[in-house]
């Protein structure tokens, strides 16, 4: 029964906090471990914890191929339309999926790795001004619980023959990110889409927060704190990641000054030099 309901009930959470308050909450919770995390659950109930410390590493790989996606939709959401930057999006998250499948790194250096590249992602962000997320049909949004839980079932069921890197890589690839991104922007347009994101991006850093200490702990600590430490650990990086953006607007002012006196600076050097006459009298002094 938790396989079925535990993935979808929180994706319907999520749907209402972006609802309430806005894209960019909604946002990190969905980059949270709503759907990796359950799947890291049922796979320590059912294949043990060697299972599950070797699935975290190649969840935490797998959250660079959510962050990459975040990236290049908030990129081309500008450009193009919903239907051409999904697909370009997700092709590059799972050509980047496929990659990691060939890296084979100590557990502490991939951490390392993912918790400083999704934090680079995270703090250079662009801040973006969107209202809360439009709701969807009721339809709509059971669809995309129907959908959760068909992703939980999947992968849960074929770990056996997956293996627990493979299953650690396609935990966390973010399908029903990308369903309510797209949703976003075709209703809202992209700056809608591209709050959506920004808090995605705030959110994979908690997950791999998440996945770091699940991987490290759940041998020192019994299942229930190492999961309940990880949960801690994932949130209280989503609010130093939220922090760090909060800031952004601050750096890019910075940025905009520096870049005018630059510009500045650089047009009066190319300005035509005037000869100013010098008084009479300094001739006079010189004779």
């Amino acid at each position: 029964m938790m396989k079925v309901l535990l993935a979808p009930l929180l994706l319907g959470v999520c749907s209402l906090a972006a609802w309430r308050w806005g894209a960019s909450v909604g946002g990190w919770l969905l980059g949270l471990p709503l759907i990796s995390g359950p799947v890291s659950v049922l796979l320590f109930l059912e294949h043990g914890e060697r299972f599950v410390e070797s699935a975290a590493r190649g969840t935490m790989l797998g959250l660079l191929a959510t962050g990459a996606f975040c990236v290049w939709y908030a990129m081309l959401a500008r450009r193009t339309r919903w239907w051409l930057t999904l697909p370009l999006a997700y092709g590059a998250c799972l050509t980047i999926a496929w990659g990691l499948s060939f890296v084979h790194v100590p557990l502490v250096w991939a951490a390392v790795f993912v918790l400083v590249t999704l934090g680079a992602l995270s703090a250079f962000s662009r801040p973006v001004e969107c209202g809360p997320v439009q709701k969807t049909s009721a339809a709509a949004l059971l669809l995309k619980m129907v959908m959760a839980s068909a992703i939980v079932v999947t992968i849960t069921m074929g770990a056996s023959v997956m293996g627990p890197t493979v299953v650690g890589l396609l935990a966390p690839l973010p399908v029903l990110l990308a369903l309510m991104v797209a949703s976003s922007h075709r209703r809202q347009g992209a700056e809608a889409a591209r709050g959506l994101l920004r808090g995605a991006l705030a959110g994979t850093w908690g997950g791999a927060a998440f996945f770091a200490v699940v991987a490290l702990a759940l041998g020192v600590l019994g299942p229930v704190v190492a999961y309940a430490t990880a949960l801690a650990a994932a949130m209280c990086a989503v609010a130093l990641a939220m922090r760090v953006q909060e800031a952004a607007p601050a750096r890019a002012r910075v940025a905009s000054t520096w870049h005018r006196a630059g510009d500045v600076m650089k047009r009066e050097r190319h300005l035509p030099r005037v000869r100013v006459p010098r008084p009479a009298f300094l001739w006079m002094l010189r004779g």
